[in-house]
């Protein structure tokens, strides 16, 4: 019973399922017939009937019979496909056979869309045959226009073209022909071929509208701006040779003639319809003109401060011939005495040579000047050349001379200085004599006759006929450093014989009871009376002392230099702590 009502269950589902399905299929078929009905609604018999009227030929015409064998395919085969499809699905609507249904169905729906858009084709391509003839015909009027246009400028304004009017006068035949051509295949309804000459046609026009618009200022500055300046040259340089102006090397009649051999040969390139190429011919004759300008004027602006500058000039140049004639006598007077190790003289007549080019060039300028056969822009190069070195040579002549100019102190102060330095000497030796030592170290006189020939080199070459002062003041700095360095080993010198003397007589004391003591009193007597190392024999007796009576060196020493009046030098102390 349970599998009998399953059974029934299931049966009465499908039924069901099948009925729903079979008025989705009913309500497709509903929305496909509305589709195709709107298709058929479509004035498309109207479009074509109104394209026709054209009179199409050529490409278009063929496109237009295209379009009609469309239009046929769409109506007399199409549409009834698609009613006898439709007529047959909804009738197998009613079967139960779902998977045939659903083929069919997306196949009329296949048929229904590629035609509607086969109809939209149609349509846009109507359209745009219609467009194109009102564009082509619009064309021939705004052509038609704008050649008249243009035929009328070439004739009112022939003047401004020169010699391109007769190239721009063929051009304009030329298009106008081509106006024709495209005229006709538009009347014709040639569409096709017609936009091919169309495009070519805006293009050709465009050029000659540039051309029309490019040339005249060209042609101006040919024939009227340039020519001119040309003439207002040539006037100015009539003018200024008669006022006997210059110009060196420069050839002006010559640079003037480039510029009118190049005007006349871009009148050609105009000719030839070239106006790029002649607007760079024409960018170069303004700069070759300019440049002629600039080159008079700079010999105008040059003549007056040539004419102001030539006294002051003349007046430096003197001054500084008699400054370097001054510098060389004061050079010599000190090259008596003194031995000048810097080229001083050598400079001074290197400068003598200098200012004789330059007055050499001064005179020369003069005469031209006198002449009147001077360009005075070189002049006042010259000039200011001129200007710059004897400012230089100004400067120099001044640094030589105080480079000598101290000479005599320095001398008078390095006497003073050997005098003291040998005074230093002889106060040292009488220091170390004082002593009564009974002997001095070998090592000290070493160093002492050292500084001492040091000295007597020094007076020796103070006392040439000749003194090299730079040589001198090189010797008193070494010589003062090796002094410094004598005084201090004479300072050694005297503390540690005197402190090994005193340290010797206090350790008396302890000879008999200390026998170290004893010997080493008697190993300092010997290093200090007859090997005379004094330093040795105080750290001798002081090392010994420390360790019998700690810290009596110290003491010692301590009363010593308090008792000198003198600070106990800072280097390394026999101290023995």
């Amino acid at each position: 019973m349970i599998v009998l009502i399953g059974i029934v269950i299931l049966a009465v589902a499908a039924y069901v399922g099948l009925v729903i399905y079979q008025q989705r299929i009913r309500r497709q078929v509903a929305t496909l017939t509305t589709k195709k009905e709107a298709m058929e609604a479509i004035p498309l018999k109207d479009e074509l009937q109104l394209v026709g009227q054209l009179s199409l030929t050529g490409q278009s015409l063929e496109d237009y019979e295209n379009l009609q064998a469309d239009f046929s395919e769409i109506t007399e085969n199409r549409f009834t496909r698609i009613d006898e499809q439709l007529a047959q699905l909804l009738s197998d609507s009613r079967g139960v056979n779902l998977i045939q249904l659903r083929r069919n169905l997306n196949k009329v729906t296949t048929l229904i869309t590629q035609t509607d858009e086969l109809i939209k084709s149609v349509q846009e391509q109507l359209t745009h045959l219609q467009d194109v003839d009102k564009q082509h015909r619009q064309a021939v009027k705004d052509l038609e226009q704008k050649y008249q246009d243009l035929r009328k400028t070439l004739l009112a304004k022939n003047f401004a073209f020169g010699p391109s009017i007769d190239g721009l006068e063929e051009q304009l035949s030329q298009l106008e022909d081509n106006f024709d051509t495209f005229s006709r295949l538009t009347q014709e309804g040639d569409h096709e071929r017609a936009a091919d000459v169309l495009e070519q046609l805006h293009d050709d026009t465009d050029v000659l509208e540039s051309l029309i618009k490019a040339i005249p200022p060209l042609y101006k500055d040919l024939t009227v701006t340039f020519p001119d300046q040309v003439k207002e040259l040539k006037s100015g340089y009539q003018q200024l040779t008669a006022e006997s102006f210059q110009f060196g090397d420069q050839d002006v009649p010559g640079l003037i003639t480039t510029v009118e051999e190049h005007i006349k040969s871009n009148l050609e390139t105009l000719k030839d319809l070239r106006p790029d190429d002649a607007q760079v011919v024409n960018e170069r004759i303004a700069s070759q003109i300019d440049s002629v300008y600039d080159l008079m004027q700079m010999e105008i602006d040059a003549k007056q401060p040539v004419e102001s500058n030539l006294d002051g000039v003349a007046r430096f140049i003197a001054h500084a011939q008699n400054q370097n004639h001054s510098l060389m006598t004061e050079l010599d007077r000190l090259s008596q005495n003194y031995t000048l190790d810097h080229q001083e003289l050598e400079t001074a007549r290197e400068l003598n040579e200098q200012l004789r080019s330059i007055d050499g060039i001064y005179q020369r300028d003069i005469q031209d000047l006198t002449g009147k056969t001077a360009t005075y822009s070189q002049v006042l190069a010259h000039q200011k050349q001129q200007q710059k070195d004897l400012e230089q040579i100004e400067q120099q002549q001044a640094d030589i001379l105080k480079s000598v100019a101290g000479l005599a102190d320095e001398e008078r102060q390095a006497r003073n200085t050997l005098q003291q330095f040998d005074f230093d000497l002889h106060s040292l030796r009488r220091q170390v004599e004082n002593l009564n030592l009974p002997g001095i170290p070998q090592n000290y006189l070493d160093y002492f006759f050292v500084v001492r020939d040091e000295v007597a080199q020094l007076a020796t070459d103070m006392d040439q006929p000749q003194i090299d002062m730079e040589r001198i003041t090189k010797q008193l700095l070494i010589i003062q450093t090796d002094l410094d360095t004598l005084q201090d080993k004479t300072d050694d010198l005297i503390d540690s014989a005197e402190l090994a003397e005193q340290l010797l007589q206090y350790a008396n004391r302890y000879q008999t009871s200390h026998e170290n003591v004893a010997q080493a009193s008697k190993e300092a007597a010997d290093l200090f009376e007859n090997k005379h190392q004094y330093a040795q024999a105080l750290e001798t007796i002081a090392t010994v002392l420390d360790e019998v009576e700690p810290g009596s060196y110290k003491r010692l020493e301590d009363a010593y230099y308090q008792s000198k009046g003198k600070r106990k030098p800072q280097r390394e102390s026999t101290d023995k702590k």
